[in-house]
């Protein structure tokens, strides 16, 4: 017998622990953690935290301290890891992997199939109002120096500032509008009078969005139906306080036209930017009210009834139902 047969079958009987490994790896079915993580596109460390929650068990070799995970533990693994990819927080988790009440489970499964449905929905309702906002934007761009006509949206209007001092009572509302729903609400004005101190700040929602938002009750916000405009767009600065002389250029329009203003105009903020030190610009969209008998010509012609009475002053009591 050569030295190196002697040697190869000492080996065989007296194996070291690095032979002890390899044997029980190759004989046991048993995979090291560098291979489970490759296997299933997770770190070590993400699979030694499933570990630490008691959701695999792998057993350890006791000469190398190694851990070796079984193909049970390693489907375990990726069954756990697509309930935490669903949301389940890893306590759902456990509970969920340490219960065979299929009833259970199932209750589990609708509550969070539930909850991904809202979310969902959410985060449709937020692409489409980013869509929205780019084609405001620019919209608003586009129409600076230009006047139109339309139906300006309905909105509700939070006042959140009496001039630039912010009112606490306010700010509680808002302070929930912001956490989660600050996509569905624009900041702007409401021009009472000519000058800056007619000018109230706040926030606007569209009716359309008001479900969207956490509002306390609509009595708290101030309501601003659509109506039929003047249409345009302006830009201001910090340097700058808002007022009628903002938009001076749709005032003059409107006296060259004849046409008479019948509430308040209002602005809203679709774009802020610094602009230089401790400055900012912001750039408005602008809807001034017009009497009905002014500018009755400039109405679709298919206008609703509904809103040709209402401009013309036939709900004086707010009787619109009886239509």
């Amino acid at each position: 017998m050569t030295s190196g047969e002697k040697n190869h079958r000492d080996s065989d009987m007296h194996p070291t622990p690095d032979d002890v490994v390899r044997l029980a790896v190759r004989d046991t079915n048993r995979y090291k953690i560098g291979e489970v993580a490759a296997l299933v596109g997770m770190s070590s460390e993400s699979i030694r935290y499933y570990e630490r929650e008691g959701i695999i068990s792998p057993e350890r070799n006791p000469l190398s301290g190694y851990r070796y995970y079984s193909a049970w533990d390693i489907n375990v693994l990726i069954k756990a890891r697509s309930y935490r990819q669903a949301g389940f927080s890893m306590e759902e988790v456990v509970s969920i992997m340490d219960s065979f009440d299929t009833d259970v489970v199932l209750d589990r499964l609708a509550s969070k199939q539930a909850e991904l449905h809202q979310s969902i929905m959410h985060l449709a309702k937020l692409m489409y109002q980013l869509k929205e906002d780019a084609a405001r934007m620019e919209e608003t761009v586009d129409s600076v120096g230009c006047f139109r006509f339309e139906y300006r949206p309905p909105m509700h209007f939070l006042q959140t500032q009496q001039g630039y001092d912010l009112i606490a009572s306010q700010c509680r509302i808002l302070s929930d509008w912001v956490k989660d729903h600050g996509a569905f609400i624009l900041p702007g004005g409401v021009y009472e009078g000519p000058s800056p101190d007619d000018v109230r700040y706040g926030f606007y929602v569209e009716d359309s969005r008001l479900d969207e938002i956490a509002y306390h009750n609509e009595q708290e916000l101030e309501a601003y139906p659509s109506c039929f405009c003047l249409a345009g767009s302006f830009y201001s600065g910090t340097g700058t306080p808002l007022c009628y002389g903002s938009f001076q250029g749709a005032l003059d329009y409107m006296e060259k036209e004849r046409l008479e203003i019948a509430s308040d105009p209002i602005s809203r903020i679709v774009h802020m930017a610094r602009d230089g030190e401790n400055a900012y610009r912001s750039l408005h969209q602008l809807w001034i009210p017009l009497s009905g008998e002014s500018s009755a010509h400039l109405k679709p012609k298919d206008m609703p009834i509904e809103d040709i009475l209402r401009d013309l002053g036939a709900y004086p009591f707010g009787a619109e139902s009886l239509l």
